[in-house]
């Protein structure tokens, strides 16, 4: 694969609150340079991203319910519309997990089902927490998006946090294996993002070998400048 190739199934990413628009410029600017295929960014960013493309063309991914996802499904749909109106042409919410790891099949259902209907004909994305999910449970949660219109499905959201043998927090990034377990789960039906501390060519080599179809990044610009 080469670096033009991987940025077409590549997206660059701000998710974090500290920072400034400078930096979504920037975003925008590697995109464009690097032939990202999205960059993904939060709601209240979207006039900032319209502002600096000035009419030239780019996927842009509005994030829904980030990061915990624990709002109501008539909630996420207004925030769907609402971005969607603003300039999105993708969306990706986050999976009501406590839902999941309850075991609220049906809940969950009709959160896929009202934010399927909410995004209309544009890509929709869910976000789950693999690292807090049981094989069971992203084998239900997986089939479930497929049966219900998903298009894609991210492994995790990249923030949460584990102690090390020192007791310091160390982020939690996502593995070949969390993407191997969803890649069977969703049987060839939706598209798997591979998303969550990606901050290395290597590692982005390894998603890849285990069956992403995507993957997301806040590290995109540096992996694909060097990639070869």
């Amino acid at each position: 694969m080469t670096a033009k190739e991987l940025g077409g199934i590549m997206g660059g990413r701000i998710l974090e609150s500290y920072y400034d628009y400078a930096h979504v410029s920037n975003l925008v600017y590697e995109a464009l340079d690097l032939g990202f295929e999205c960059i993904q960014v939060f709601p209240n960013m979207l006039p900032k991203v319209r502002e600096v493309l000035n009419g030239r063309s780019l996927e842009i991914c509005a994030v829904i319910s980030y990061p915990h996802g624990i709002f109501l499904p008539e909630q996420k749909a207004f925030e769907i519309g609402d971005a969607i109106e603003a300039g999105a042409t993708q969306v990706e919410f986050v999976v009501h997990n406590i839902n999941v790891r309850s075991g609220n099949w049906e809940l969950v259902r009709d959160e896929f089902r009202t934010c399927r209907k909410a995004a209309g004909g544009h890509v929709l994305k869910a976000i789950l927490e693999c690292e807090w999910l049981t094989d069971e449970m992203i084998e239900t949660v997986c089939g479930l998006a497929a049966e219900e219109g998903i298009d894609r499905v991210c492994t995790s959201i990249g923030v949460y946090t584990r102690p090390d043998e020192n007791k310091n927090d160390m982020l939690i990034g996502v593995e070949p294996e969390d993407v191997r377990k969803v890649k069977a789960a969703v049987r060839g039906k939706v598209k798997v993002v591979a998303q969550g501390n990606i901050d290395s060519v290597s590692k982005c080599r390894e998603l890849l070998e285990a069956g992403a179809d995507y993957i997301s990044s806040e590290y995109a610009a540096d992996i694909l400048r060097n990639w070869e």
